[in-house]
Parts: structure tokens; sequence; C-alpha cells
């Protein structure tokens, strides 16, 4: 009996550990990028990060560049920005995004660094606003066109 209870322990104990340590494999860690838009290289306070594939970039930097306004409310930890008939919506920690009520699903959500910076997903925002996104994963660099 003590001998049954003890396998079914280990058995479950290992299944546990393996599938823990995939999870810890499956996320990449972040790397640095640099954003090119509209041929002139963009600059922010905060360096862009590449995050499982997905280049992250200070959100006021991104926005004010595309020329829209910008709302972070601190105690909701939500992102508004607008400009004329366009309005994006997001929040610390959510996958969900909208783009003028429509529901998006993120593959990375926004986040707030150690440092008090908060990252957004440069290609969602980009292609929210109508530019195109390419990136070179050798160089690290994503390329904006809103042209």
């Amino acid at each position: 009996m003590k001998l049954k209870l003890f396998i079914k322990i280990f058995v479950i104990t290992t299944a546990v550990s393996c599938f823990s340590i995939s999870i810890a494999n499956a996320a990449t860690p972040p790397v640095n990028g640099s954003v090119i838009l509209d041929g002139q290289p963009l600059s922010f306070d905060a360096k862009p990060i590449v995050i499982n594939g997905n280049t992250m970039v200070p959100f006021r930097r991104l926005f004010e560049t595309l020329k829209m306004n910008v709302n972070w409310d601190s105690k909701t930890k939500n992102i508004t920005a607008t400009k004329d008939d366009l309005t994006i919506e997001m929040a610390l920690g959510s996958f969900k995004a909208t783009v003028n009520e429509k529901e998006y699903t993120l593959t990375q959500t926004p986040f707030d660094s150690p440092e008090g910076t908060v990252y957004v997903i440069l290609r969602f925002i980009s292609e929210a606003v109508g530019a195109t996104v390419s990136w070179d994963n050798e160089k690290k660099i994503a390329t904006i066109n809103t042209k």
C-alpha cells in the first residue's frame, strides 16, 4: 500500500517537474532591438526589447511619434490613444486590446518595467494606425512605414 502511494507521488512529482521545465524553456530571453520609422531611427528613453518575437517599446514615445493623443491611467493601468476617428485601448498585463471598440488578442501583454517604463507591442500599434512593419531578425531592427 505504501509502495503504491510512493509510486503515485513520484509519478505526479516527475510529471509536474517536467511540465514546469518545458514552460520555463518556452520563453525566449529578451534582447535589445531598434526601430526605424519612415527611414529615420526612432530613439526612446528606454531601449526597445524583443520578447518572444515581439518588439516592445515605451508606449508614450511611440504614440506621440505617430501623432496620437495618449492617456495613461496609473490607477487602472489603462492606456488610451486617440487620433481623429481612431481609438486604441489596452491595459497592463492584459492580452486584450481594442481598436475602435473591436477586441483583439495580443501576443504579448503590455507591461511596466522595473524602471517604471510602460512597454507595448510595436507591431500591433503600428498596424492599428495603418502602417506596415517589417523585421530584420539578424540586426534586430523593426522598420515601420506610415506612408
